[in-house]
């Protein structure tokens, strides 16, 4: 390989972004895929096939991670000087996880198989990506597809991982016809095909149902982010929230929805501030909030959490975000990295237990999720409670952080992604936007546009029976992917028989 190679390689993986929402522009796939297939084809060695595949994620990772520079330009002073961090940062991490798999195609001489095998093994490592050093599975492969409903069904039987794997495939067609591989070329046609219309047949059988006697208000209050922690500021952002609970048409509404730490002050100690919570209700109503929450009295360590509240100003339950975000809510290896986190308190947050089913007076079971806890498949729902499987998923974040920029809308498409998989209708409030109620097919029912500020008042719907992969989880796509692999080795194995014989 020369050295523009790599810069053209790291062009296909940053066009390849383009691919993800806001722009979902997936037909580029079926050129940067099919391009980046031919130099994996093309390489000579380990290394070429390594930095192949670092040069492509290189390209991907930074371009599609471009928009969390906003959220270190908050307080321009204290981080504006890592910004350049954040693209050569999550460049590096993607390529990584492309350059690996890359390296296994070492195994095939055929064009068929190394797709097959660089199918299988990338999306293993997606799946890795999910965990390793806390997790990030932001912007998988698979979630290309949340604005088109048809092929995202599939989500609910392998899941984002098996979309993945699948996608990857389909995106290989025009090289794989290029290169008169015919029989693998109409079996990757073949496949998307049938899925596009098993997803069609399950979205024609769906009728939209709604839990009765249930009225939803989700609050967008749309306050900058600079004023949000502004101590000045905490009692008239409080009322702000509590005046758009009460505009026109709160006498219809059960349920008022605040986002991630709406309440500026410490609600389950601050008796004033829980009893103003009031004046947002109803008689018989309940808000769902979310507000830091003194967990350790003795550390004087607080945790991000939701609190259900009823009109008696009374905490009925609450939930304490159990994944929290490195330099964001606390500093991983303290003591050792010269880095602070970006969330002005104090000291590091402390975690939850992890995925928790809430009961709210007068409507079904919730799951609870705080910010980015909806981006990590099948690792939404308390799936050791199993007698109490969550109704909805209640989903509370605060993308402020972010601006006007590519981030809200991905963190979108994730929840849309995990309504799919769990079969679960997914309620988030955001407090810059973007709100939206998710049907537990995906589609989005209703929302509020990213910065602006208002209400959204909705029914909620009624969920799905558990889909396959909310019942098997990530062993699905696991096996499809060996399953990849193996035919991947078995078709290199039998042309080197041909070869020989």
């Amino acid at each position: 390989m020369k050295k523009y190679d790599h810069f053209l390689l790291i062009l296909l993986g940053g066009l390849s972004a383009l691919a993800f929402v806001p722009t979902s522009y997936i037909f580029i796939l079926l050129v940067t895929y099919p391009l980046f297939f031919m130099y994996l084809n093309n390489a000579k060695n380990k290394k070429q096939l390594f930095f192949a595949g670092f040069s492509f994620g290189l390209g991907l990772g930074a371009c599609s991670m471009l928009w969390l520079i906003n959220a270190l330009l908050i307080d321009a002073g204290a981080f504006a000087q890592l910004s350049p961090l954040i693209p050569l940062g999550f460049g590096l991490f993607f390529g990584l996880f492309f350059a690996f798999p890359a390296l296994f195609c070492i195994l095939a001489n055929s064009i068929s198989s190394k797709i097959l095998i660089f199918c299988g093994v990338f999306t293993i490592f997606e799946w890795i990506r999910s965990w390793i050093f806390t997790g990030f599975p932001w912007n998988l492969t698979g979630s290309v597809w949340v604005k088109f409903l048809p092929v995202l069904q599939s989500a609910s039987v392998f899941g984002v991982y098996g979309l993945t794997l699948f996608s990857l495939f389909w995106f290989s067609t025009p090289f794989l016809l290029i290169k008169k591989q015919y029989k693998t070329a109409v079996i990757s046609i073949t496949s998307f095909v049938v899925i596009c219309l098993l997803g069609a047949l399950r979205l024609y059988q769906i009728t939209p149902e709604y839990v009765w006697g249930i009225n939803l208000r989700l609050v967008q209050p749309n306050i900058e982010q600079t004023l949000k922690w502004n101590k000045d500021k905490a009692e008239e952002n409080f009322m702000k929230h509590i005046n758009l609970s009460k505009k026109a048409g709160h006498e219809k509404i059960t349920h008022v929805l605040w986002s991630e730490s709406a309440s500026p002050f410490l609600l389950d100690i601050d008796n004033q501030a829980r009893a103003m919570t009031m004046m947002a209700l109803n008689q018989g109503s309940v808000l769902v909030t979310g507000s830091m929450r003194l967990a350790d009295t003795q550390k004087q360590q607080v945790a991000n959490s939701i609190f259900v509240i009823n009109d008696l100003g009374e905490i009925q339950s609450y939930y304490d975000k159990s994944h929290l975000v490195p330099f964001g809510e606390y500093v991983p290896l303290r003591g050792l990295l010269p880095f602070e986190k970006i969330v002005p308190i104090a000291s590091d947050l402390k975690a939850g237990t992890g995925p928790k089913t809430v009961r709210i007076q007068n409507a079904p079971p919730a799951g609870m999720l705080v910010c980015y806890e909806i981006i990590f498949p099948h690792q939404v729902v308390d799936n050791n409670d199993v007698k109490l499987r969550p109704q909805w998923l209640i989903n509370l974040t605060n993308d402020g952080w972010y601006g006007v920029s590519a981030g809200p809308y991905q963190h979108l498409a994730s929840a849309q992604m995990r309504a799919v998989e769990e079969g679960l209708p997914i309620v988030r409030v955001a407090g810059t936007g973007i709100s939206a109620v998710i049907y537990p097919w995906g589609q989005i029912m209703s929302s509020l546009p990213l910065d602006s500020q208002g209400v959204l008042d909705s029914k909620l719907p009624k969920p799905l029976p558990p889909p396959l992969y909310a019942r098997l989880g990530n062993c699905i796509p696991l096996f499809l992917s060996l399953l990849f692999i193996a035919f991947g080795l078995y078709f290199h194995k039998k042309q080197k028989n041909t070869i020989n014989s």
